[in-house]
């Protein structure tokens, strides 16, 4: 049973060896500078609570950051306007109850969405991972690419940009584990990583399809 810091120290050990940490799950190939130290592979529970713990923690500093721009903004009204600054802070209210339950509804789904989320990755994985050597652990390779995805979310707490990097690493991740756990070239994991827009593009275009064969 591990323990916190050694479940701490994986999560963010994928984050600065991102290839080298599947190199070492798949292969047991030691991680320069760690004096052989074994990293275990998280599992799906462990990675989502840390995960988990990031998203509490953005939540508060948008909560914090929301009061301060408001209240901020409210005091910087003119006192010779006493109208302007009622209309103003009772139209600010509303969005800011809607800001404030819109980032609760973000915290409490957040395990949620992320299961499913790696899961539909998990899915995709073993099937290309079926197709490119039907002998490897497909269910295995697919679980620790996917579960140490999550690392990502710990930029999560970076304000204003966090969410948009947490994306670009995540797909990052995915990348990383793609090459060196399931040991795939460069252009099947560009297959691997762009099929669920694909996949979507053909469900698109065969709706239209029969929306168009219907009504003509």
């Amino acid at each position: 049973m591990r323990n916190l810091f050694q479940i701490f120290e994986t999560y963010l050990m994928v984050l600065v060896h991102p290839f080298r940490i599947h190199q070492q799950f798949r292969y047991h190939l030691p991680i320069p500078n760690h004096d052989g130290h074994q990293y275990r592979p998280l599992t799906l529970a462990e990675s989502l609570g840390v995960s988990w713990s990031f998203a509490l923690i953005s939540g508060l500093i948008r909560i914090i950051i929301l009061n301060y721009f408001l209240f901020s903004f409210l005091s910087m009204q003119s006192e010779e306007f006493p109208f302007l600054q009622e209309l103003i802070q009772s139209s600010s209210l509303p969005s800011y109850y809607f800001f404030l339950f819109s980032g609760a509804l973000d915290v409490i789904f957040f395990p949620i969405s992320t299961i499913i989320i790696t899961e539909m990755w998990a899915w995709i994985i073993r099937k290309f991972s079926q197709w490119l050597n039907p002998d490897c652990p497909h269910e295995e390779i697919a679980d620790q690419i996917t579960t140490h995805a999550l690392s990502s979310n710990l930029f999560n707490i970076i304000p204003f940009a966090g969410n948009i990097l947490q994306m670009f690493l995540y797909f990052f991740l995915l990348y990383a584990g793609l090459r060196s756990n399931l040991g795939a070239s460069k252009s099947l994991t560009w297959v691997i990583l762009l099929s669920p827009l694909m996949l979507t593009g053909m469900i698109f275009s065969l709706l239209v399809l029969v929306v168009f064969y219907l009504f003509s």
